[in-house]
């Protein structure tokens, strides 16, 4: 099985190189899931961010700590293709993961949050050690939404083997650590943001400096420019990660 990940998708120029590039080169892939926690003007995911990702060839959308900042997600999450991290207490809606098929073979997606630095959410380890026992597929492609590189590192470690991947988003910032780890599963500490890096991690550059230098809380504002599609993409056999590829395509200027 091919799959395509596509990192935190931010805001306008997010979606625009998404909805540009990935009809071109869908078809090389079986799968292709996104992280969308971002695209309605950097904070959350709107009906109309997620109809154009739809429309581009995204078959499964993963949210994040925004994934509730926008009202409308409460109209889709129950019912579209949306993945909100598993680790949410009981009775949160939506679900932490999403199967489907293709290729022949079937796929779970699935999401854990990280805590340190985090908003403080239930065990991932343990949170997928459940998973795994309640849910089964061909392959498991796990993303770890969090900020600090040892936690997602462990977390992969501890499911090497089990899982297909362990990806990482949050920080915005692609990672050249892209390997398969000794019992076949794929690991990337973070993917990298898709949109404009004109500005700081998506964000306006005046509006965040202003953030560091009064230490006083900002109105956020996305930052427009040319983007860049950040990616991985990986390939599955009898649930092992065989290839696992940074991918990148500069919007032309």
């Amino acid at each position: 099985m091919r799959v395509l990940f596509i990192g935190d998708i931010f805001a306008e120029p997010g979606l625009r190189i998404v909805s540009r590039h990935l009809p071109d080169i869908r078809d090389d892939f079986d799968v292709v899931v996104a992280n969308a926690e971002n695209t309605a003007g950097g904070l959350g995911l709107s009906k109309a961010a997620y109809k154009r990702l739809r429309n581009a060839g995204v078959d499964v959308l993963t949210l994040g700590n925004h994934a509730w900042d926008q009202r409308e997600v409460y109209e889709l999450i129950e019912t579209e293709p949306i993945v909100r991290a598993q680790n949410y207490p009981p009775g949160t809606p939506g679900k932490g993961w999403w199967r489907l098929e293709a290729a022949g073979e079937s796929l779970l997606v699935c999401q854990m949050m990280g805590r340190l630095f985090m908003d403080p959410l239930e065990d991932p380890f343990r949170g997928m050690d459940a998973l795994l026992a309640e849910q089964s597929a061909d392959h498991v492609l796990l993303e770890v939404h969090a900020e600090a590189t040892a936690e997602k590192l462990a977390l992969a470690r501890h499911l090497d083997g089990r899982v297909a991947a362990v990806l990482g988003t949050h920080t915005h910032v692609p990672t050249a650590d892209a390997e398969i780890l000794p019992g076949g599963t794929g690991y990337q500490t973070d993917v990298g943001m898709t949109g404009t890096y004109d500005g700081i991690i998506g964000g306006e550059v005046h509006s965040f400096l202003g953030r560091f230098l009064t230490q006083r809380p900002t109105r956020f504002r996305a930052q427009e420019g040319p983007a860049r599609f950040h990616a991985t993409a990986l390939e599955f056999e009898k649930g092992r990660c065989v290839s696992i590829k940074p991918y990148r395509f500069d919007e032309p200027v």
